[in-house]
């Protein structure tokens, strides 16, 4: 038969267990829940590729972008660009591609390259009141590049010049 006292202290050793299973319960929890919060954020901002472009000793951080989704969007959206930021569009042939200022919050410069990635046309200053203007090169682009406005003039860019790039 057991004591009052036995039983108390079996029911407090019960109670400490439980406790402590709760808490590790918890803490696992915790733990999974930080997993896939990095996993979900690591898929949707990761996919981000980062490029560096140098334009007449200038060198740009350019995000690329590829997929339709990304190239319908761009920079709308987007509060601004720090002067050596810029968005890449990459295409998979030549051609003379069009861009919009569509929900856009800043003016840009946007510079085609062709596919041996020389200026073919660049659009300086273009501010947010051109939408629904769609802006051509004066010929064939695999690739364009936004930056801030004001850029091209500021390292003197013409047509025919070359960039680089470094992809990271």
């Amino acid at each position: 038969m057991l004591s009052l006292r036995s039983c108390q202290r079996e029911r407090m050793i019960f109670y400490d267990k439980m406790i402590f299973m709760l808490s590790n319960n918890k803490i696992l929890i915790l733990i999974i829940t930080i997993l896939i919060f990095t996993v979900i954020f690591g898929f949707i901002y990761g996919n981000k590729t980062q490029s560096q472009i140098i334009l007449n000793g200038k060198i740009f951080q350019a995000e690329v972008v590829r997929s339709q989704s990304e190239l319908g969007r761009g920079l709308s959206g987007h509060k601004g660009l720090s002067d050596n930021e810029g968005m890449l569009f990459i295409f998979d042939k030549p051609d003379n591609y069009g861009f919009w200022m569509k929900d856009m919050r800043f003016p840009i410069d946007i510079i085609w390259l062709d596919q041996n990635f020389k200026v073919v046309h660049v659009e300086k200053s273009v501010a947010t009141s051109t939408y629904p203007k769609v802006f051509y090169p004066s010929g064939p682009a695999t690739y364009v590049l936004e930056v801030n406005s004001g850029i091209s003039d500021s390292i003197n860019l013409q047509i025919g010049d070359e960039a680089k790039f470094i992809k990271k």
